[in-house]
């Protein structure tokens, strides 16, 4: 066991990426040169010992902490220099977990120029786009117009106003992403629910969705951002609704699981091909099943997860294409509900 375990030392020796195992106790596998480098730890007597112990950087603690799934989960680890390393964390059946980190502060600081330049952009183009629409509403008020004058001005108000949706996501997002949402509070989660049905209950019988609601009685309040939390609820239920057929179902459901609350939107509409999950949550993605006559920008879900993360939560998918699709999150409870 020593002499294999000393031959895969080797191997590991050479990857540049940050590896780590540990047993189903938590207690030190392997750690190669790299992950010795980045955590700073020079001592060779470290195997058999607790991670928790050797290692005191507090985001791959809180996602060692987190609840075990036999699905790999990720999550991002900012050392103190400031790299940005992006950890997966794979459970072993017999071995216990093994943990990769990358390197991706390049990236992000490509994602933070990226971001930079199109909220700028953004700012830049609400004004023209707003006298542009201005103008058009003048038109009809100056004198009369045919028909096909209507359609034009009809089309380029549709234009205008698809265009200020995207730019308002992208603001959204770069304001989410930056941290500016820093007013939460606590807050009744079923409130936030019932408040936002109640505003869709028109764009339901317009397409004779039936909504199915079950909201745990009693449910625990949350910590978090209001307007954010019925944002999130609001993209879900949209897409719900966008994509599901006349006469169709959609479901919502929240419930209390251990000291978190589970909330689920699920739809019997188009579905999402397997091939476009793990792609979802990017933005301007949109699923390869999704008619080009459809309207959307593509940063629903991407502010979406920009919001979950933003509250210490997780989401996911289930779907399969023509049957469906469930969004599933779990949010923590707050401190004063437990």
């Amino acid at each position: 066991m020593e002499l294999e375990r000393k031959k895969l030392e080797s191997l590991l020796t050479q990857i540049q990426d940050a590896v780590i195992v540990i047993d189903p106790i938590g207690n030190l596998i392997l750690m190669n040169p790299s992950a010795r480098g980045v955590f700073g730890i020079d001592d060779e007597q470290i195997i058999g010992q607790p991670i928790r112990q050797l290692i005191q950087q507090q985001d791959l603690l809180a996602i060692l902490n987190e609840e075990q799934s036999p699905a790999p989960r990720r999550g991002e680890v900012t050392l103190e220099d400031g790299r940005v390393l992006n950890a997966q964390i794979t459970p072993i059946q017999e071995v216990g977990l093994a943990i990769i980190m990358q390197d991706i502060t390049h990236l992000k600081e490509l994602d933070r120029i990226k971001s930079d330049f199109v909220s700028a952009v953004s700012h830049d183009l609400r004004s023209p786009l707003t006298a542009i629409l201005g103008y058009v509403e003048l038109i009809e008020k100056a004198g009369m117009v045919n028909e096909q004058q209507r359609e034009f001005i009809r089309r380029i108000q549709l234009s205008v106003q698809n265009i200020t949706a995207l730019i308002n996501d992208l603001l959204d997002l770069g304001r989410i992403e930056a941290g500016f949402d820093a007013g939460k509070e606590t807050i009744s989660l079923a409130a936030v629910i019932e408040y936002t049905v109640d505003a869709f209950q028109g764009r339901l019988r317009e397409k004779s969705l039936i909504l199915k609601s079950e909201v745990q009685k009693d449910l625990p309040t949350v910590f978090g951002n209001p307007v954010r939390l019925r944002q999130l609820l609001s993209n879900l239920l949209a897409n719900a609704i966008k994509y599901t057929p006349p006469f169709g179902e959609v479901y919502l459901r929240a419930l209390l699981e251990g000291d978190q609350i589970l909330l689920q939107v699920r739809d019997s509409g188009i579905g999402i091909p397997s091939s476009d999950l793990p792609y979802i949550f990017d933005r301007f993605y949109r699923a390869s099943n999704v008619s080009m006559d459809i309207p959307g920008t593509g940063l629903g879900l991407a502010i979406v997860r920009s919001i979950v993360d933003n509250h210490h939560g997780r989401i996911w998918v289930e779907s399969k294409s023509g049957e469906g699709t469930t969004f599933s999150i779990l949010l923590p409870v707050s401190d004063q509900a437990l």
